[in-house]
């Protein structure tokens, strides 16, 4: 499952446009932020064969949506810059892709706070200010 913040279209409207269209609109413009909800679910649909899946709408869009983050991902030699895989209540860490298993993985709502931080990109701890450089006297043996 993936959230959009920022909706500037009506539900009717949207139900009439390509929802990939739609999406690929955010996923192309790097400065959003994309949250991914890992769910037993969402594990499901993106790890199961494409034989025998059903193949309806939701599952083929989450599908391809999820196939363009790994790409991306991967274009980025492995570093998440923009993806925040929360755990929803009943799901796991198993259930995290595994290209996304060695980044920082949140649980709602445990970490709501750090989530939060994260979307408005405040860091929690902010480093003390840097101090003077020390003189350094050498002595002759």
């Amino acid at each position: 499952m993936f959230v959009v913040f920022q909706i500037d279209i009506f539900e009717q409207q949207f139900s009439s446009i390509s929802k990939i269209d739609f999406m690929e609109r955010y996923l192309s413009e790097r400065e959003y932020l994309i949250i991914i909800i890992i769910s037993p679910k969402y594990y499901e649909t993106v790890t199961a064969p494409p034989v025998g899946v059903e193949n309806d709408e939701r599952t083929f869009n989450t599908v391809y949506i999820h196939k363009q983050l790994q790409n991306e991902f991967i274009q980025n030699g492995s570093k998440n810059f923009r993806f925040i895989p929360i755990l929803f209540p009943g799901a796991k860490k198993c259930h995290v892709p595994n290209w996304l298993q060695n980044t920082n993985v949140y649980r709602w709502p445990r970490d709501r706070d750090d989530i939060l931080r994260r979307l408005m990109r405040v860091e929690k701890y902010n480093p003390p200010p840097i101090g003077e450089l020390p003189t350094i006297v050498s002595i002759p043996i």
